[in-house]
């Protein structure tokens, strides 16, 4: 028993760490986002309400149906509409109708409201699709920022743990009496100055991890680890197309683009509704109703010199409803002569509201531009500096291998290595730094472009 229970807390810990030390891909971390971020679902709702309300614009076209039914009750003097007397008793009366109408012409007012609603719907659709891009971009930076500062993390403990073995060395050296203690001190400064690049680099990446799980929204009391992205030099070094093509794809696909075009027609639409509330509109209705009251009898013999009731009944319900039937109906006109200058105001609102709706498609073409040509010329300016940091790094790690030989047999000062290791270390985090960025800048305008919509994959 004793054996079973071990066993069954062994597996139980190794679960929890294993569930601890969730490794998390860039495409997971996407999927979640997308899962989690507010701002989408929230889009999706007014996607939800905007489509109801374009479905409720086709339904304006049907007639209108209403039914009505009452029961009373009323005591002392009263009309019995009825009976059709003035009567003094406690009564008891009711009835039901039914009644239908039917719009013929409102100036087009329904058919301009459906293709403003439908406009409204597609343009809600675009902006779920704006979200998704912007928290795309969004995860995309973050990921590669983690990515990017862990690998300069591990160039830092690559060189701290060298300076600790040349400390050693030196140390060692140092006691058998053919070394100086000034040396020994030397490397014991560089060391401490490499741990704090250290020390900092992990603080960056703990902020660059909390940054990246509140925006997935995920439990950041949790223990998570990032996969590396993989690349090669083929893919990094592969030449860029000219801008004015990539602007022109992420022209044709930008969701915000195509809902600013959209609002824009429907604000469009709005005017013509406006500007339309002049014209008169004309509409038909029919109903159909009846009563019953307590009052209403039946006259069973009568006086025959004053022809007064002498003998009555009241009448049964289906006998008045039958007798008290009513049907009716109207075609109605209206024409708005005044309107306390509403109409007026509420062309000139709509007005603004157009215009309005052009500044905001400029400002959002002049956005995209910015944005396109900003992540062009940083992609241009990584691959630039990730080919001169890639020729810089083999020059300096041949000159490096050179002066650490010269400076173990003696020949060159402490000075003259540390500098040419750290001109080796700056190398590679240049290298590092423009490897990922070219990554970045490249999903950047794949995301812009579209090549990372699932609906454009093939």
């Amino acid at each position: 028993m004793k054996k079973i229970l071990y066993t069954c807390l062994a597996l139980v810990t190794l679960s929890s760490l294993t569930l601890a030390q969730r490794t998390l891909t860039l495409e997971e971390c996407i999927d979640i986002a997308l899962d989690n971020n507010i701002s989408i679902k929230t889009a999706r709702n007014n996607a939800i309400s905007a489509k109801a309300g374009y479905t409720q614009s086709k339904f304006n076209f049907l007639p209108s149906l209403s039914a009505n039914a009452s029961h009373n009750w009323s005591e002392g003097l009263q009309f019995d509409q009825t009976v059709g007397n003035l009567v003094n008793t406690t009564a008891l009366s009711g009835g039901g109708s039914l009644s239908a109408g039917v719009t013929i012409f409102n100036g087009f007012r329904n058919v301009l409201t459906m293709g403003q609603r439908k406009l409204q719907y597609e343009a809600s659709l675009q902006t779920i699709k704006s979200n998704i891009q912007v928290t795309e971009a969004q995860v995309i930076g973050s990921f590669l920022d983690i990515i990017s500062t862990n690998e300069q993390l591990k160039i830092a403990i690559q060189t701290l743990d060298l300076l600790n073995d040349q400390l050693a060395r030196q140390e060692s050296i140092e006691r058998a009496g053919t070394g100086s203690m000034e040396q020994v001190y030397n490397f014991r400064a560089q060391i401490a100055q490499q741990k704090l690049t250290k020390v900092n680099l992990e603080n960056q990446l703990a902020t660059s991890e909390l940054t990246l799980l509140q925006l997935l929204l995920l439990d950041t009391t949790q223990d998570y680890e990032f996969a590396g992205v993989t690349s090669n030099d083929a893919q990094l070094e592969q030449e860029v197309e000219e801008f004015t093509t990539i602007y022109e794809r992420a022209e044709s696909f930008s969701p915000s683009l195509r809902s600013a075009e959209i609002s824009m027609e429907a604000s469009k639409k709005a005017l013509k509704i406006s500007q339309y509330q002049w014209m008169p509109t004309l509409s038909a209705g029919a109903s159909w109703g009846t009563s019953w009251s307590s009052n209403f009898v039946n006259v069973l013999e009568r006086d025959p010199v004053t022809q007064a009731p002498t003998r009555t009944e009241v009448a049964d319900w289906s006998t008045q409803f039958e007798a008290n039937e009513r049907k009716g109906a109207n075609l109605n006109l209206n024409i708005p002569l005044f309107t306390r200058f509403a109409n007026r105001t509420a062309v000139q609102q709509s007005k603004v509201q157009y215009l309005n709706a052009e500044l905001n498609l400029e400002q959002t073409k002049n956005t995209l531009i910015n944005q396109v040509q900003q992540a062009y010329l940083n992609l241009v300016n990584a691959k630039t500096s990730y080919a001169a940091a890639k020729e810089s790094l083999v020059n300096l790690n041949t000159s490096f291998e050179f002066s650490k030989t010269r400076y173990e047999s003696g020949t060159i000062d402490f000075v003259t290595y540390l500098q040419s290791l750290n001109l080796k270390n700056g190398a590679e985090f240049q290298l590092v730094q423009a490897r990922y960025a070219i990554m970045l800048r490249k999903l950047i305008l794949d995301i812009f472009t579209g090549e990372l919509d699932p609906e454009n994959s093939n």
